[in-house]
């Protein structure tokens, strides 16, 4: 069954769902949490900034967010755009991209020349023409994610007209953005948007709800047994997921296995290690992570740990705190 099969199951069986005693375990799910809140604010047409970590697997999230949208009601037509397509790219070359993109999701013509778009300025009216151009049409969302790899000059410029284009409205906007990455800067502030929501990790509940989707109904020990040792990491589960049952149960029988098991993930992970690793006091927290569990957090290292994709913040009693993402994480640590 592929993923939209899967989704339209899911949905059906919600609607035809009677009141459930336990139903407070889903508000525990913080992964689908942060789906609702995405959705109540694009089904508003309000802009929506989403921070991503490393390994977050927004593509397949977004995805599924645009699905709900679509078969809901009222009903908006998005699509998600992988900027990791613009690494390497020059600014114009973006510009470019960026424009022939959002006219084949428009389905609205050009009123001049394409390459009127190779300039800054041309790229901001062509842009703009076309935002306005889809007013004609259904509700429409384009889902920007990987931001980190599209050049800050073309962002800048997106964000900019769709700015203008929204505060010279008279009705109500029917395009919308949403900006997805796992960088926080100045340049990713969108006006209307709001504090800017994070995708987390999956919690312990869910990330045995997505073994189960994937693989099928196995022991619930044996479920418990993965999911303490690699966490909620979204990448993490998707690849060891994919190999089937008998992945798992070889992760069960030798934990130390996991690495081999990982395959270029496992490459990545320790890439992103080696590289705090240099640092000595980038380590040293890391390592007193590893070993102490959730801390308070450290304003001048925990934000580089995070965005190197080892660390997270989790909401505690007594407030936020730093802690590793997956055991598997902090036996790196340990044994470096």
């Amino acid at each position: 069954m592929n993923r939209l099969d899967r989704r339209l199951t899911l949905l059906r069986a919600k609607r035809l769902g009677t009141f459930d005693r336990n139903q407070y375990v889903q508000e525990q799910a913080n992964r689908a949490r942060a789906a609702r809140c995405v959705r109540t604010r694009l089904r508003r047409m309000s802009p929506v900034v989403l921070i991503t970590p490393r390994w977050s697997e927004s593509h397949p999230f977004l995805d599924d967010i645009a699905t709900d949208l679509l078969i809901g009601s009222p009903p908006v037509h998005c699509r998600t755009l992988n900027m990791k397509l613009l690494a390497g790219l020059t600014v114009h070359q973006s510009w470019a991209w960026l424009v022939a993109a959002t006219t084949e999701f428009c389905g609205v013509r050009l009123k001049g020349p394409a390459w009127q778009a190779v300039s800054r300025h041309g790229f901001r009216h062509v842009m703009h023409q076309l935002m306005a151009a889809a007013q004609e049409g259904p509700t429409r969302c384009l889902m920007l994610h990987n931001l980190e790899y599209i050049p800050i000059e073309a962002l800048e410029d997106l964000i900019s007209v769709f700015e203008e284009y929204r505060g010279g409205l008279n009705e109500p906007a029917k395009f919308n953005l949403l900006l997805a990455g796992s960088i926080r800067a100045d340049h990713i502030q969108v006006e209307g948007a709001g504090n800017p929501l994070f995708l987390p990790d999956f919690t312990d509940p869910e990330a045995v709800e997505a073994l189960v989707e994937r693989v099928g109904p196995l022991e619930r020990h044996r479920l418990l047994s993965v999911v303490a040792r690699i966490g909620g990491v979204p990448s993490v589960i998707e690849t060891i997921a994919a190999g089937g049952e008998q992945v798992l149960s070889e992760l069960v029988a030798n934990p130390d296995s996991i690495w081999r098991l990982l395959g270029r993930l496992a490459n990545e992970i320790r890439s992103s290690f080696d590289l705090i690793s240099a640092n000595d006091e980038l380590f040293a927290r890391m390592e007193l992570l590893a070993k102490s569990g959730p801390l308070p957090c450290d304003p001048l290292l925990d934000p580089q740990l995070n965005l190197a994709g080892l660390t997270h913040r989790t909401p505690l009693r007594h407030g936020q705190r730093t802690t590793t993402r997956a055991a598997v994480f902090a036996a790196l640590a340990l044994s470096a």
